[in-house]
């Protein structure tokens, strides 16, 4: 099983140099795991401009938790496309690393003249 994350594709447009975005992690195990989500290296945007909150989770099993992923720094006329990631944090090796990604795009507005 891999961890849940929704939904698989989203977008938005700011005016602003910031954006924010929701998405929901799911914990499909039968017991409590701690999960963690971050930005696919090399995915379009430089990871030091994305904020996840939280990006590091404990959910109980089968329950979901949401997350705020905030792109910083966009200048006018930007469209930044990137795969945002979540996995369960190993305690142990193991031979399968179960995670699933969701495409993200973020546009900012050009200025007004």
């Amino acid at each position: 099983m891999a961890v849940g994350l929704g939904p698989l594709e989203k977008s938005g447009t700011t005016a602003s140099e910031r954006k924010g975005l929701y998405l929901t992690l799911r914990n499909p195990y039968p017991g409590a795991h701690r999960f963690r989500a971050f930005v696919e290296e090399g995915s379009g945007i430089a990871a030091e401009r994305v904020t996840i909150l939280p990006s590091v989770s404990t959910i109980a099993p089968g329950a979901n938790r949401r997350i705020l992923v905030v792109v910083d720094g966009l200048v006018p006329g930007e469209e930044v496309r990137f795969r945002l990631c979540a996995e369960r944090i190993e305690e142990r090796r193991v031979s399968v690393h179960a995670r699933v990604c969701s495409k993200l795009g973020v546009r900012r507005l050009r200025s007004a003249r």
